[in-house]
């Protein structure tokens, strides 16, 4: 009688399914996942970009430069006070900027969009200067920040 207990018991925990390997893979893909997505940060103002015909691609960069309508200035989701706020900020990150591609709206007064390139170019490590390119609006969207 003991003995077909103990059978009993037995054949009872062979129907189950291990779950502990699932719940690592799901957790491993989830990683992964988090990891690999880039994110995108929205400015804290709205800007639409200019058309163009011409169109270069360049390589995804850690920071944005946006430029609003009424000339605020922000850096991604940071809003940045003055232009010397905005030359610290690029001399302090240089490191990490390639290209300083900026996303200026296309009512922004251009003497505020100069006077913004040649702050990040003044402050420039680089021998050879800051590279500088301007954002415009893709071909589907035609506007937005692209």
């Amino acid at each position: 009688m003991a003995l077909q207990m103990r059978r009993r018991r037995n054949t009872g925990s062979d129907d189950d399914i291990p779950m502990a390997p699932m719940i690592d893979c799901v957790f491993l893909l989830l990683i992964f996942f988090m990891v690999s997505a880039i994110m995108r940060v929205p400015p804290p103002f709205s800007v639409t970009l200019p058309d163009s015909t011409t169109e270069h691609e360049f390589p995804r960069k850690k920071y944005n430069l946006f430029i609003s309508s009424d000339g605020r200035i922000a850096i991604d989701d940071r809003e940045m006070q003055t232009l010397e706020e905005v030359g610290l900020f690029i001399a302090a990150h240089e490191h990490k900027i390639s290209t300083l591609i900026i996303k200026a709206d296309k009512r922004a007064k251009h003497g505020r969009v100069i006077d913004i390139v040649e702050r990040a170019k003044l402050r420039s490590a680089k021998v050879e200067g800051l590279e500088v390119a301007f954002a415009v609006a893709d071909e589907e969207g035609g506007g937005g920040t692209n």
